[in-house]
């Protein structure tokens, strides 16, 4: 039997506010690193957060780092902020040009503080994405998912 396709990521409010706290301290400049991540089911859920510098020539515009020995094994999640109001919540194009990892999430962040979370997965045609949730339930036991603009 084959293992059950990833259908989401779980980020718990600790590691959620250590990448908001990178993402604001960061801020006007992209932000990102690696989300540590251990299967459950069909659920990657974020264990740990590793914060990489932006190492790109014009860091206001984008997120460019070199991935080393710091980065966790698989399963992980690369994520990195956008910061411009003008920059789409989503992947931009060079986004899925340049990502070489399967997973990515995108914090849109236009005042520092996140305000959105996408995840996409490569797929073998063009990137799809995935819910985020919390890890938290509502009352009608449904999982809450993070906040996201279309």
């Amino acid at each position: 039997m084959f293992p059950r396709r990833i259908r989401g990521l779980v980020v718990a409010p600790t590691v959620r506010e250590r990448v908001a706290a990178t993402v604001a301290a960061a801020h006007p400049r992209e932000a990102g690193g690696f989300l540590a991540c251990e299967r459950r089911g069909d659920r990657l859920y974020a264990t740990d957060h590793v914060e990489l510098d932006n190492e790109a020539s014009e860091p206001r515009r984008r997120y460019v780092t070199t991935v080393d020995e710091r980065a966790p094994p698989r399963p992980r999640v690369f994520y990195h902020s956008h910061t411009s109001p003008a920059s789409p919540s989503g992947l931009t194009q060079t986004d899925r040009r340049h990502i070489p990892e399967q997973f990515a999430l995108v914090v849109f962040a236009p005042h520092g503080d996140p305000y959105s979370y996408r995840l996409f997965k490569r797929g073998l045609l063009p990137w799809r994405e995935l819910p985020v949730e919390t890890g938290e339930t509502d009352a009608a036991e449904n999982r809450s998912r993070l906040p996201r603009l279309v």
